[in-house]
């Protein structure tokens, strides 16, 4: 019976064994308590690399790692598995050869009849393959994901977003983005096909529709360009991308794409385009007002609701000279605001035009809280007017040339939901810069065509200046010339021709010290004098004027001493000037003072009238070349109006200024004038010693030789010299000259520059050339008298330089000069 039982119990084991060892994918090991091995099925020998020889009676720690072991993962599995029944784990396991795989286990319990536990069996299977997809899909899914997000973020930044619309629903998805690119929140269900049209501009809506409706139709990606209205009220751009998607039977179902906000570009493109037509524009203008009124209507409506032009005038105040809005009522209403409430520094504090003036620095205010507009403006009346505008957003630009500012170009945004950005003020200073330049253009241009025509008016007064003299000094030669035997006849119309030619050389006189003036070529003979003895020789120089016209005169001079250190006949010719003016300005019988007051480092002269006035846009311009307040055929008094010119560029070369004051025409005029105390530094023009000639001793009568191509100038100053005693020969050109003076041997020779060989200062150098002649006093006699004439003069070895005409008193001079 015994041995019939132990047959099942062994055909039992036997097939447990086989079961065993047929599970050759999966390793089975057996344990005692203390975990050494009783049990290693091939399928170990297969996964784990041992054979059962090597591993019976072994620790199974072997094939854990290190680490495992170390933190006791083998004591702690069976310990759970003696109390749960079973530990189930997924770790890393050890090769024979020291290859780490990857594995899943199960340990169990094994029990004797009682139920007593007696060791453990361990379950294991090689995952590695899997795990290393396992993995590996990980990671993919980890890819895909950062793709996705870079995705999302790329076509965020790019201001992208997907969409598609379903062909058989009409159903709408939008991906995350499309939200943001029509200002809606996330979440916001999408719009459907009819109230999508509605937030696009009507201007572009056909076009969309069109394109959405031919997609279907066509192979490829289609595209459109559009404008779409946020719920704010501002309008942005959008480019649609899309193409057809086909189901299984090559029907199209949807239509999917992308859109992305382009708004950007296009503000850019606009805005290059802008400039473009601006500079085109700009440059087309020549006239001053047309340029300042063309830039303010540039900006409008493509960049503000509001642009005005501030420009700076000749007295530094500001002055509103264009300004624009879409709105001609609108436009009138900004000229009225201005018109009640002229620019004033005081009237806003720290923002505004005159703000961009002192700082030379944009300004610029996205928002225009009221709070800041109550805080800056002090008027209340035209904080009220600002208010009622209704501003919102504010940019002004400084208008400069080379540094120079020139005025201010403001915009503004009030009826438009614009809000101006650092973007928009670069826009903005581009189209300054460009405007300030067409503007310096337009008043170069201007001040051209004005100094133009004062030039003409000019020529036109000296044609008349010059032929008021001439006119009695050709009829009074007539006279002369009938009369010939009447001697107090032929004096009386002498003087009148000799004060007749005076006034021609003051007049010509006047005329190179200007120029003199203008080049820096002056020369100031400065010495110690005395202002009061100055003006009170220029009153006596214009007395004759002033008396003839009956006007009261009154003078006051201060109680101290007024020395300095000038040139006494070119101060007393400014004050001359001045008060010729007052007289010739004046009606007859009318007041002129001249008060003259002291300060411890200067000295103001005031020339004070209550004549025909200068009104006030010519206040600063009457001190130019060529400017005059009437038009010579307007005017009942004489004079080439170079006068003031002629009395700015002394008083400025005697280190001081002169301004003129008046409040308008009929009110009177008030020039001033600020000379300093301290002497300044001398002029390098020295003043000329007197002529000292060479006299031959024991000679009576002396040689003079004459060398003039002019054969009346010629003749005329041979006689002269002849009346006053001396002996005079005549050539008329400077190879006839030279043949004379060896000949003649003249103590004197007065020789013309332009001569029809060669030139006077080719005579000189060779007369100075000659040997065995006594060398004779060279005077070099033209018409030429700039100092640079002087100067080449004397490097050609002339011993002075006298200009035509010459006086006769110098004639006279010079004769007596010879007798010492």
């Amino acid at each position: 019976m015994q041995a019939q039982k132990s047959r099942p119990a062994n055909a039992s084991a036997e097939h447990y064994r086989q079961v065993v060892e047929s599970a050759v994918d999966y390793a089975i090991v057996g344990t005692d308590l203390e975990g050494h091995i009783t049990i290693w099925n091939e399928g170990a020998c297969r996964v784990l690399g041992w054979g059962r020889e090597e591993m019976l009676g072994e620790a199974v720690h072997r094939f854990f790692t290190p680490e495992d072991v170390a933190a006791g993962r083998v004591e702690y599995e069976m310990e759970t598995a003696r109390l749960e029944g079973r530990a189930s784990d997924e770790r890393w396991h050890v090769r024979k050869s020291g290859e780490r795989f990857w594995a899943s286990g199960e340990l169990m319990p094994v029990c004797d009849g009682p139920g007593e536990v007696t060791g453990f069996v361990k379950i294991i299977r090689d995952r590695t393959e899997q795990r290393m997809h396992e993995a590996h899909l990980q990671e993919l899914n980890a890819v895909l994901a950062a793709g996705e997000v870079q995705l999302q973020l790329a076509m965020e930044t790019g201001g992208m977003a997907v969409w598609q619309s379903n062909l058989k629903t009409h159903e709408m998805t939008w991906w995350p983005g499309m939200h943001a690119l029509h200002g809606l929140e996330p979440g916001t269900p999408p719009l459907s096909m009819g109230d999508y049209y509605q937030v696009i501009i009507p201007e572009d809506r056909d076009e969309v529709a069109q394109v959405l409706r031919g997609t279907p139709k066509r192979e490829g990606e289609q595209g459109v360009e559009y404008r779409v209205l946020w719920p704010d009220g501002t309008v942005h751009w959008l480019e649609g991308r899309g193409r057809a998607l086909l189901d299984a039977k090559g029907e199209p179902w949807a239509v999917a794409g992308v859109c992305m906000d382009v708004t950007a570009r296009k503000n850019t493109e606009a805005d290059l385009k802008f400039l473009a037509d601006a500079s085109a524009e700009l440059a087309g203008l020549a006239d001053y007002q047309a340029t300042l009124d063309k830039v303010a209507h540039l900006a409008v409506p493509h960049f503000a609701d509001w642009c005005a032009v501030d420009m700076l005038d000749e007295t530094g105040a500001m002055q509103r000279v264009a300004v624009a809005h879409v709105d001609p009522e609108r436009e009138q209403l900004a000229r009225e605001l201005h018109r009640h409430f002229p620019h004033d520094p005081a009237k806003i504090a720290g923002v505004g035009p005159w703000n961009v003036v002192h700082t030379g620095e944009p300004e610029r205010l996205a928002e225009i809280p009221d709070e800041m507009l109550a805080a800056s403006v002090t008027n209340p009346d035209y904080l009220a007017a600002l208010r009622a505008l209704g501003l919102h957003s504010y940019m002004g630009l400084p208008l400069t040339v080379r540094g120079k500012t020139l005025g201010v170009i403001c915009f503004a945004t009030a009826e438009s939901p614009r809000r101006y950005t650092a973007q928009d003020q670069a826009l903005a200073a581009d189209l300054a810069r460009r405007a300030a330049v067409a503007i310096e253009n337009a008043t170069l241009l201007r001040t051209l065509r004005e100094s133009d025509r004062a030039k003409d008016v000019f020529l036109a007064t000296l044609a008349h200046e010059l032929r008021n003299p001439l006119a009695p000094v050709w009829n009074g030669l007539s006279i002369i010339r009938r009369i010939p035997t009447d001697a107090p006849r032929v004096v009386q119309i002498a003087d009148m021709i000799e004060r007749q030619v005076a006034q021609l050389t003051r007049l010509v006189d006047d005329l190179l010290d200007v120029s003199r003036i203008s080049t820096g070529k002056i020369e100031l003979r400065r010495q110690p004098t005395n202002l009061v003895s100055i003006i009170s020789s220029a009153i006596e120089t214009s007395r004759p004027h002033i008396e003839a016209c009956q006007h009261r005169l009154s003078v006051s001079f201060p109680d101290e001493p007024t020395d300095l250190e000038a040139d006494p006949l070119r101060l007393a010719q400014v004050f001359s000037n001045l008060l010729n003016n007052a007289a010739r300005y004046t009606r007859p019988g009318g007041n002129i003072d001249v008060i003259m007051q002291a300060a411890p480092d200067h000295f103001t002269v005031r020339v004070r009238d209550n004549g025909a006035g200068i009104p006030r846009d010519m206040l600063v311009k009457i001190f130019a070349l060529f400017t005059q307040v009437t038009h010579p055929a307007q005017r009942h008094h004489g004079g080439l109006g170079i006068g003031l010119s002629l009395v700015e560029g002394l008083v400025r070369l005697h280190g001081g200024r002169v301004e003129a004051h008046s409040e308008g025409l009929g009110k009177g005029s008030e020039f001033v004038v600020w000379l300093p105390r301290t002497p300044q530094a001398a002029s390098d023009a020295k003043p000329e010693d007197d002529t000292t000639w060479p006299v031959p001793a024991g000679q009576s009568a002396r040689r003079i030789l004459v060398v003039d191509d002019n054969r009346d100038a010629a003749e005329t100053l041979a006689e002269l010299l002849r009346m006053l005693g001396n002996e005079v020969a005549l050539s008329r050109d400077g190879l006839g000259a030279l043949a004379r003076v060896p000949v003649f041997r003249p103590d004197v020779v007065l020789l013309d520059i332009g001569l029809p060989d060669i030139s006077g200062y080719e005579v000189a150098r060779r007369v100075r050339g000659l040997t065995g002649v006594r060398q004779p006093w060279l005077v070099a006699l033209t018409g030429w008298g700039q100092h640079e004439d002087k100067q080449r003069a004397a490097e050609a070895g002339f011993d002075d330089h006298w200009t035509k005409p010459v006086d006769p008193a110098r004639l006279q001079e010079l004769s007596r000069n010879l007798r010492r």
